[in-house]
């Protein structure tokens, strides 16, 4: 009936050629324009009107309206109103921090977008009786729509004619064609593989099955950064006695300075001190730059933080069509059994593959390996059918051929050919049976075999091995036979492919119990992959899936790190922390190497913020004891801010590091950096102490005393920690050391003393009497470093044993 659509081609001709055989056929006139025009304006479009994602404004906000910047805005405004403007350099790594991830996060949602817009789909339909060709966004309800081979399907709807094969992997993840004839539903999402249809739009917009399943994507909230949850969490907990403690440091930095602009100066100082601004600044520019370096390499990360994510996983899932494979079939082994040269039998299957009218994944291997030639006469044919499993046609001085599977070709199969097809199968592998026949559809005689396979991506061998080599668990899910995926998934290396479950008439019950152990998943529904993502997260892992079809949404959206490739659905993508643009499997390891660069050495850095976040709070604490103000200003931070731990972690966090990452950032990292800060309190509460008795210290002094200590000894704690010695580190200390020299020298002959040190003169002596203690109290705080934090250790284990029997029991 409608087989000969795909010969029509051209222009006006097609046109004419189309709107006669429309006729011919009795198929539906289709829509009025008017009609269309009309349904539009009722809304009855097929555009839903909502996008996936966030809006530009929606990211603006969410990176400017933060607890963290509402403190800085207060901070700001008090010191603008003091009028002390050269103690608001804290400012230089504040506003850079939230410029660069707004613009971040602004500039992967553009490339979506452009990606989504040269992705759209276009659809022929039938409106006042001829075709015409538009946006599938702007099909109405009602429309009669023509579908050939190789395009998408617009919108959920109904065949009134034609017959045809439509792959719906993209909904089901089954990646088997589904014969579509006379009064069966298309969806929108699937395309069609072989045939054309024309067929009736019953559901638009909102009410197609693919917006149902993105509708049910947005409930799942994104999961944030280990590490960003546990900064803020850092932040809470500063948050909670910030004001309090700043309220009751205001009240002691009067009583000792008689001053409100100092006053507020140094309660500012405070607050700048406790909050580890820097570490945001730090791992916001070392993600920004890791992005970046993953563009060049066809990676799109639209959220920064699922780096770490990625590189944290101990679980990836894999879906097997669009990640393991690439979609297509390939030629693999020709078995001749007739006797006929390789020659002549290229030759033929070139013809027979010129009779096809339309083109399946089988077909184009076919095409890829003997080639197609349309030049012979096509006398008779009986076209391939999901039922019927072969194809056969008569060629004028050719012959008569049939190419199918082997149990449905009418031809007789021997011993020999039966185990070839055996052995084959266990590859993984579909064998084509080639007959010749007298007449068509007659026994015919066999002449070859031809064994076909999924096309496995280039480099993703490598790419499993490299993730497995790294002790991360890899699990296949897919909506294909489990036996099948199985198969494939022994041809890249999984660990335990051969443990596999079909998931079709499982309980929920039994999946959960079975998600740790069985590697390869068959069957799947959309709903039991989110049950199995789930599962696994519920169980302790971190779970990263890859995926590139509409069914894989909502799992991608419950996973810790989603990763769509280019050219699956957009609803995926959009959903998705990355995007591999080049849709290559084989990029995943790239973005492993730069998360656990960057995460590693970030938490290492981290130690040295947070020895002044605490040294800060410690202080904060000391201070009622002493009855004294907050011994420096903001500025005099800035030279332990920027010359020992902001320019050197910076640096210090591009030195390669692929270690696996494992545990608590938080925990880790206030362990390490008590001694540190236990170093800095205790020499400059001892100062504050000791300028109650000497009254010839002026507050001045002192504090210029307090940044010389802080600095000194901030320095030696960086010493220690870049242990051992690379050159990297090396260089990264002579440059802290330069930078410490550098900074006091211009500040004392160029820019008026900006850090306030010239009254440190007055009582030199006094200053390196304290100098020597601390210096004694720095190194042997390093001395018995291992020791104070395996105590600091035990005790915060102890406690987090005792809540978790504690909740045991309640």
């Amino acid at each position: 009936m409608l087989k000969y659509l795909v010969i029509l081609r051209g222009g006006k001709s097609r046109k004419m050629e189309m709107t006669n055989l429309i006729e011919a056929e009795g198929i539906p006139e289709g829509l009025t324009k008017a009609e269309a025009e009309r349904l539009t304006a009722e809304g009855k479009v097929n555009n839903s009107n909502e996008k996936v994602g966030k809006s530009y404004g929606k990211i603006l906000t969410d990176n400017l309206f933060t607890y963290f910047n509402l403190v800085w805005a207060i901070v700001t405004a008090l010191i603008i109103f003091t009028g002390s403007y050269s103690n608001l350099t804290f400012l230089a790594v504040v506003l850079p921090n939230v410029i660069i991830s707004t613009a971040q996060e602004m500039r992967a949602k553009k490339t979506v977008e452009k990606l989504s817009m040269s992705t759209e789909p276009r659809a022929t339909v039938i409106r006042d009786g001829e075709l015409i060709t538009l946006s599938a966004a702007e099909i109405v309800l009602g429309d009669v729509a023509l579908i050939e081979s190789g395009r998408q399907i617009p919108a959920d709807a109904t065949v009134i004619s034609g017959l045809a094969e439509a792959n719906e992997s993209m909904l089901t993840g089954e990646s088997d064609a589904i014969k579509k004839e006379p009064g069966d539903k298309v969806l929108a999402g699937s395309y069609l593989v072989s045939g054309s249809i024309y067929a009736k739009v019953t559901s638009v917009g909102r009410d197609n099955y693919i917006h149902k399943i993105e509708k049910a994507a947005k409930s799942f909230t994104a999961p944030s950064s280990n590490l960003f949850n546990e900064l803020n969490k850092l932040i809470k907990i500063i948050g909670i006695f910030l004001i309090p403690m700043s309220l009751i440091l205001s009240v002691f930095n009067y009583l000792d300075t008689r001053d409100i602009s100092e006053t507020i100066v140094a309660s500012c100082a405070s607050i700048i001190g406790m909050i580890p601004s820097g570490i945001y600044l730090l791992v916001t520019l070392t993600l920004t730059l890791s992005v970046i370096n993953l563009s060049k390499k066809q990676t799109l990360v639209q959220d920064m933080y699922s780096i770490e994510m990625l590189a944290s996983a101990d679980v990836v899932c894999l879906d097997k069509t669009g990640t393991i494979t690439d979609g297509t079939m390939t030629v693999v082994d020709v078995n001749i059994l007739d006797g006929t040269s390789e020659e002549d039998f290229s030759s033929i299957m070139a013809a027979i593959e010129g009779s096809e009218g339309s083109i399946n994944n089988t077909s184009a291997a076919l095409i890829d390996r003997f080639g197609k030639d349309v030049s012979h006469h096509v006398l008779e044919k009986i076209p391939f059918s999901s039922k019927r499993k072969y194809s056969a046609v008569s060629i004028q001085d050719v012959g008569i051929y049939s190419v199918g599977a082997p149990n449905f070709v009418p031809c007789p199969v021997s011993e020999n050919m039966l185990e070839y097809i055996s052995t084959r199968a266990k590859e993984g592998e579909r064998v084509l049976l080639v007959a010749k026949h007298k007449l068509l559809g007659d026994t015919g005689e066999p002449v070859a075999l031809i064994a076909i396979s999924d096309t496995i991506r280039p480099g993703a061998k490598d790419t499993i091995a490299n993730f497995q080599s790294q002790g991360v668990t890899l699990k296949v899910i897919s909506g294909d036979n489990a036996e099948t995926v199985s198969t494939i998934a022994g041809r890249v290396g999984i660990n335990n492919s051969e443990k596999f479950l079909s998931c079709e008439s499982i309980t929920d019950e039994e999946l959960i119990l079975s998600a740790e152990k069985y590697t390869v998943f068959g069957r799947v529904t959309p709903e039991q992959k989110v049950l199995l993502i789930k599962t696994l997260k519920t169980n302790g892992h971190v779970v990263a899936m890859t995926g590139d079809g509409v069914n894989d949404t909502l799992a991608l959206k419950e996973s810790n790190c989603a990763i769509a490739m280019a050219d699956g659905s957009e609803v995926a993508r959009k959903v998705s922390q990355i995007v591999l643009l080049n849709s290559d499997f084989g990029t995943l390891p790239d973005v492993v190497k730069e998360g656990r660069r960057c995460i590693n050495n970030v938490r290492q850095s981290a130690i040295l913020y947070l020895m002044k976040t605490l040294f800060t709070i410690f202080i904060s604490l000391l201070i009622p004891f002493t009855v004294s103000s907050f011994p420096l200003t903001p500025k005099q931070f800035a030279l332990l801010e920027f010359c020992v731990i902001g320019v050197p972690s910076f640096l210090l966090a591009f030195e390669p590091n692929n270690k696996r990452i494992e545990g608590s950032f938080l925990d880790t990292a206030l362990v390490r950096s008590i001694p540190n800060a236990i170093a800095l309190t205790t020499p400059v509460f001892s100062l504050l102490l000791l300028g109650k008795f000497m009254t010839d210290v002026s507050i001045n002094s002192r504090n210029a005393m307090a940044m010389a200590l802080v600095t000194i000894i901030g320095f030696i704690n960086l010493l220690c920690l870049c242990t051992p010695y690379t050159k990297w580190r090396a260089a990264v200390v002579s440059l802290s050391a330069a930078l410490i020299t550098g900074a006091t020298l211009i500040s004392i002959f160029l820019l008026d003393d900006m850090f306030h040190l010239a009254p440190l003169k007055d009582n030199i002596s006094v200053f390196f009497i304290v100098l020597t203690a601390s210096l004694f109290i720095a190194i042997t705080m390093q001395i018995f470093r291992g020791k104070i934090e395996n105590f600091i250790q035990s005790r915060i284990d102890k406690q987090r044993k005792r809540r978790e029997e504690y909740r045991e029991k309640a």
